[in-house]
């Protein structure tokens, strides 16, 4: 009965989202426009995972001026979207806010008037999966008095009060899968394509940094413990044996993250020697240069993950149970999801009051497991290591 309550409750709000919109901007979406505007907020892995569409909106529209509008919201200081996009030749211009920049009317009015002097003609929103219904009303008639010449892109995907539930009997798509299928229904295909995020000054630095390693045939394992939501943390310790024995096993080991990481990587590297710790040393681009050029990713729900993913590098991710399965795992094939049943599965919450249960219930040989499974699948021939099949 709940989960029927949820999808009526859901039909009905995307029904008013559409009807109002259409309402605002009754004409089809124009085939030809100047300057564009797309709307997507959030971290790293916000970002990551809402490329391909905007790579998308930029092959529909070559000639445009596009935007991006976004800011880090809680995260505050944060430049992820220069830092991932800032030297890219298919994005023209990056408008990045912090939450406090906007606060009062005052400030709301001056970004307001910066946004409504670009004359935007199309406007294209990328909603969070758990974006609420009356924020995405008041964006709509927002993008309105902006005057905006057509819009698209409010979508109400979650359902809180039966989070727990349809996650018990549905299957969601990835957030990239997600966003491919929204702008689909206005008929921009193919969304699911990720642009380039490394220039080329950039990846011949980190090739030549890592020509030796390279070279010398040893299997090539990034590591990203961190995580923003500390629900989301394994142990350090299970992280520092499983790169003792691949370590041992012949594996090169490169830690990775952001400088609040340093300390924990260093923790974690402490029992193998040979493990490179960069975290905090890297910029977002030369650490997807890095990635690109490894044969695996061992990391946490993060932004790494999405990196990895958009490189084409594989991944063995070892997930909590904070949200609906499949949400937000790293898209694209041969990567490997470890995430073990909790019954307060799809909790929603940002610190667990359990301790981290769902994520303990991973263990070592099972994440072992995992990357001899992929490196397995590489030229390289990876150690034994005695795991588990799955985690229970």
């Amino acid at each position: 009965m709940l989960i029927v309550c949820a999808a009526v409750w859901r039909a009905l709000a995307n029904a008013l989202l559409d009807l109002v919109r259409v309402m605002l901007w009754p004409r089809r979406r124009p085939l030809s426009a100047t300057r564009i505007c797309v709307c997507r907020i959030g971290a790293i892995g916000d970002l990551v995972c809402a490329a391909p569409a905007l790579f998308a909106i930029r092959r529909t529209y070559p000639k445009a001026h596009l935007t991006l509008l976004t800011t880090p919201g809680k995260y505050r200081g944060a430049r992820h979207a220069q830092d991932l996009f800032g030297s890219s030749d298919w994005l023209d211009e990056i408008i990045v806010y912090d939450i406090d920049e906007v606060a009062g009317a005052k400030n709301r009015l001056a970004l307001a008037r910066k946004l409504r002097a670009r004359k935007f003609d199309l406007w294209f929103d990328l909603p969070l999966d758990r974006a609420r219904f009356l924020r995405m009303l008041r964006d709509i008639f927002l993008a309105r008095i902006l005057g905006v010449g057509w819009a698209f892109g409010w979508r109400l995907e979650h359902v809180n009060f039966a989070a727990k539930a349809e996650a018990q009997v549905m299957e969601f798509p990835d957030e990239v899968e997600r966003l491919a299928h929204i702008l689909a229904s206005c008929g921009i295909e193919h969304a699911t394509t990720f642009p380039p995020l490394i220039d080329d000054a950039q990846d011949r630095l980190m090739g030549g940094v890592l020509r030796d390693f390279k070279a010398s045939g040893r299997p090539m394992i990034a590591i990203a413990p961190g995580a923003r939501r500390s629900c989301n943390l394994w142990p350090l310790e299970r992280f520092g044996e499983v790169c003792a024995k691949l370590v041992a096993n012949g594996a090169a080991l490169f830690m990775i993250g952001g400088a609040e990481d340093f300390a924990m990587c260093e923790q974690i590297s402490a029992g193998a020697a040979e493990a490179k710790n960069l975290a905090g040393k890297l910029s977002l681009m030369q650490t997807c240069a890095l990635l690109r050029r490894c044969d695996l990713l061992i990391c946490v729900d993060s932004g790494p993950q999405h990196l990895a993913a958009a490189v084409g590098a594989r991944c063995v991710a070892i997930f909590s149970q904070r949200n609906p399965g499949g949400r937000w795992y790293p898209h694209g094939r041969g990567h490997l999801v470890l995430a073990a049943q909790v019954e307060c599965h799809t909790c929603l919450l940002d610190i667990c009051p359990f301790d981290n249960r769902c994520v303990k219930l991973i263990d070592v040989d099972t994440v072992l497991d995992a990357a001899n499974s992929i490196l397995r699948q590489t030229t390289h021939r990876a150690g034994e290591f005695k795991p588990r099949v799955e985690a229970k």
